[in-house]
């Protein structure tokens, strides 16, 4: 006996989707979702676009999307690649470019944009997703640079040691004769030159030590105007006596950070002594400000000065143990890094060849690590 024929079964058709829910999602989700009209002016901005930029929506509709980029992307022509490719692909996914913040803070960025287009295949708009990317790419940052320090500091310890103790032996003998000679006896000069010398070298060993064994620190509650102040007062004489301004500005609503304070001061010496480097003959102003960024999460201190910028090739390498171009050692930039890092907050750079430099850094806010 045959069985019975089955009805033919298809496929349910999928649920409407609430147009409510829908938007509810696109206004809660994490990410920046923006759309924009075929001039790539913006028409909508969620939550998350607030969030991550920091601008209202009504501060930003209405504008052109290129206001988010920073100029060097800019200058790049970012923006006319990203409408080309769109254009002939109908998408771009998970491109890896920065991103800038209302307070000019510039930051990584996974960016899917994908034109949206009506029954005739004519472009209505674009839809863009934008996935702050900043904390994986300082662990990529952060992982490279131990691979890298790894082979330097077996290196720099054992030329550490290694120079050590004649250079002690150096430094006695060159004390001594300074001792020994009367200021205007010949040779004097030559040998107070010498010593200068010596403590560069002596500098040069304890960083190499620093590089390849960082000092741990101690997290403890602190303020860290305290730190700003305490490091402009070391070089503010110096600054001036070579035609320097030195410009401190600290907000006064900042919470404490979990941090150490010598450590963080020796960051600001570190960035302060750059500057001072970048405007050597020339003169010009250094401003550090330490502030709350615009989403209350972190406290920034910012060293900007007016000297003259770091080329695009350069500005990649700058945390790069050992590159210079300024005739340093190239590690005070190395040993900065390290130890913002080890504040679990993060550097950037921002420069325009001609325009100046600034450093931003970014500890996070509060005394507790959740």
């Amino acid at each position: 006996m045959s069985e019975p024929k089955r009805a033919a079964t298809r496929p349910a058709a999928p649920a409407a989707v609430d147009p409510a829910l829908a938007a509810a999602i696109i206004d809660l989700s994490a990410d920046a979702i923006i759309t924009m009209a075929p001039d790539e002016t913006v028409t909508s901005w969620n939550r998350g676009a607030v969030a991550m930029f920091g601008w209202a929506p009504e501060e930003i509709i209405g504008h052109h999307f290129a206001m988010l980029l920073p100029h060097e992307e800019l200058e790049r022509g970012e923006l006319e690649w990203i409408r080309a490719t769109t254009e002939l692909e109908g998408s771009i996914r998970d491109f890896e470019t920065r991103r800038r913040r209302k307070d000019g803070s510039i930051f990584d960025v996974s960016l899917t944009r994908t034109a949206v287009c009506d029954r005739r295949d004519v472009v209505i708009g674009y839809s863009a997703v934008i996935r702050d990317i900043t904390y994986r790419k300082r662990l990529e940052r952060q992982l490279l640079a131990s691979e890298r320090l790894a082979t330097a500091g077996q290196v720099a310890a054992g030329v550490a040691h290694e120079i050590g103790a004649p250079l002690t032996a150096i430094t006695m003998m060159v004390d001594h004769l300074l001792k020994s000679r009367c200021a205007s006896c010949a040779g004097s000069e030559q040998v107070t030159l010498l010593r200068s010398q010596t403590d560069r070298i002596a500098k040069l060993a304890r960083d190499l030590v620093q590089i390849a064994k960082p000092a741990g620190i101690a997290r403890v509650p602190l303020d860290v105007r305290d730190a700003v102040r305490a490091a402009c007062a070391l070089v503010r004489g110096q600054l001036e006596g070579n035609g320097i301004k030195l410009a401190v500005d600290t907000a006064d609503d900042l919470p404490l950070i979990l941090g150490d304070g010598s450590q963080l001061q020796q960051v600001l010496l570190n960035l302060l002594f750059n500057a001072q480097r970048a405007l050597a003959g020339r003169g010009g102003t250094v401003t550090v400000q330490a502030r709350l960024s615009t989403d209350r999460h972190f406290v920034e201190i910012v060293v900007c000065d007016t000297g003259p910028g770091i080329a695009d090739e350069d500005r990649q390498h700058v945390f790069t143990p050992f590159f210079s171009r300024t005739g340093g050692s190239g590690l005070g930039l190395a040993i900065t890094d390290q130890i913002v890092s080890a504040h679990k907050g993060m550097i950037d750079l921002t420069s325009r060849p001609g325009q100046g430099a600034t450093f931003t850094i970014r500890l996070p806010a509060g005394t507790t690590d959740d």
